[in-house]
């Protein structure tokens, strides 16, 4: 699947669970992050196509290059089961198997960007959207709930992870 569907998949995993920095890293590690991959096959791809077919999704996908790395198959259970062991839960397993299992629904029926997949998208979207927009409700007790307040809420959020150490005790 795209790599939006992934990530935004791995967001409401990561609401839904109430996962903590550390832990919503792990998620996106396994379950997003691991299609960076593909990138490894970009200059290959260009050195026999040219780089102007670098947007030609047929060519793409017919170009016998290897866009997937060792993470993508089954046998990655190797690495990602120690993994999850020494994290002392199974959200690395839950997240790669996610990945897996997603990217496995694409190949098998619905093709690289189908209709399919971007109502799926859509869909993932809408419900992050509500979720946010309900917990941004829950916090506005005293003051009226505004399209702006939301924005600048979601600001002081965004902000507020980057400002602290994402490897620090929360």
């Amino acid at each position: 699947m795209l790599m939006i569907t992934h990530l935004l998949v791995v967001l409401l995993m990561i609401h839904l669970l109430h996962l903590d920095k550390n832990e919503a890293f792990v998620a996106l590690l396994f379950g997003v992050l691991i299609d960076i991959d593909h990138i490894f096959g970009i200059p290959e791809f260009v050195r026999t196509n040219g780089i102007f077919n670098i947007t030609n999704k047929e060519m793409l996908l017919s170009a016998p290059i290897q866009w997937k790395s060792a993470f993508h198959s089954p046998m990655a259970i190797l690495i990602v089961a120690p993994s999850s062991a020494s994290f002392r839960f199974t959200l690395p397993l839950l997240a790669w198997g996610i990945h897996i299992a997603m990217d496995a629904i694409q190949i098998e029926f619905l093709g690289v960007a189908s209709l399919v997949e971007i109502l799926f998208m859509l869909m993932l979207l809408g419900i992050l959207l509500m979720i946010e927009i309900r917990n941004f409700q829950m916090t506005q007790f005293e003051t009226k709930a505004s399209i702006s307040r939301f924005f600048s809420w979601e600001l002081n959020k965004i902000s507020s992870l980057f400002s602290q150490s994402l490897f620090a005790r929360t």
